[in-house]
């Protein structure tokens, strides 16, 4: 008797049949390989190792095991560090480039990636601790990077759902040890934070978060669209930005200034491009890398 579709394989129905597909050898994206594979897909499987661990190593060599048993190409890359740990924003950086350039070199733009519900919760909060220009709306289930299209078909379905699966289906994965480790920020939440919330506000307090974070998220699709033509020039016409409504101003500067590139992009940054907007001074504020915005015969300009 055939088992019933589990909601992890149900996810997957609008992925393209030709895609990469990021493992790590954990649980997640185990899972999400050998639920690509029900399906009738091949995905080429790429693995990063960041060389955190003695044992990394090992990881590689099991997710190829693996990939090759299921008969799916497998394309793996180490990152060059030295003796050092990287830090986590250089490490996702490299690993994000190596997806990028396999994906030029192969022609095939289309990344699966196994994030889910607990880490878009995860996400969310680091965004709001942060100070995000966009506050906090999580992860898109379908956004482009460096000529990569990410999808991430299980942001609405849970670790313990994944766990269920993998069981389910007698999968084996890796442990990441330094998963455990809370001097990392989400780690620390994973760990420490939510645990606490659910303690002291119910389990559902998780799930509240979520909705959150998917009602800002569709929300800003939404800005994003209706910003979407004064971003298009180089420059910011300060009479129509003007009188926009305040947070289509917001989201049309923060679009704006990572058009430009302009990194690390905090409220604070907003709300001073904003401020160009009156009609005195200043008409000049320094921005983050050396660069500044100037107000300029009525428009706005980076340099």
């Amino acid at each position: 008797m055939a088992l019933p579709i589990h909601p992890c394989e149900s996810a997957l129905a609008s992925l393209p049949d030709v895609l990469l597909l990021g493992v790590s050898g954990g649980v997640d994206s185990m899972a999400l390989l050998d639920a690509l594979w029900l399906t009738g897909r091949r995905p080429i499987v790429l693995h990063f190792d960041h060389g955190w661990r003695a044992d990394s190593g090992g990881d590689a060599a099991f997710v190829k095991g693996q990939a090759r048993k299921l008969r799916c190409n497998y394309i793996g890359a180490k990152m060059r560090n030295g003796s050092r740990r990287p830090r986590e924003a250089d490490a996702r950086a490299a690993r994000y480039a190596f997806f990028a350039q396999t994906a030029r070199r192969l022609g095939i733009p289309h990344l699966a990636l196994a994030h889910h519900a607990d880490d878009q919760v995860e996400t969310f909060l680091l965004q709001l601790f942060r100070g995000s220009g966009a506050a906090g709306r999580g992860m898109d289930g379908l956004t482009e990077r460096d000529g990569l299209v990410l999808h991430r078909p299980w942001l609405g379905i849970w670790k313990k759902e994944i766990l269920a699966y993998a069981r389910r289906h007698k999968l084996t994965w890796r442990e990441d040890a330094s998963n455990a480790d809370t001097r990392h920020r989400r780690n620390l939440i994973r760990r420490r934070l939510v645990p606490y919330l659910e303690k002291q506000f119910g389990p559902a307090v998780t799930e509240n978060l979520w909705r959150a974070a998917e009602i800002s998220r569709a929300e800003g699709e939404w800005l994003d669209l209706l910003c979407a033509e004064m971003t298009r020039k180089p420059e910011l016409a300060v009479t129509a930005l003007r009188q926009s409504p305040l947070a289509q101003q917001r989201r049309t500067i923060l679009r704006w200034l990572r058009r430009h590139g302009v990194s690390n992009i905090s409220f604070a940054d907003v709300e001073a491009v904003r401020g160009l907007l009156g009609h005195r001074d200043p008409a000049k504020i320094n921005l983050s890398a050396g660069r500044f915005a100037r107000r300029r015969a009525g428009k706005i300009f980076v340099e």
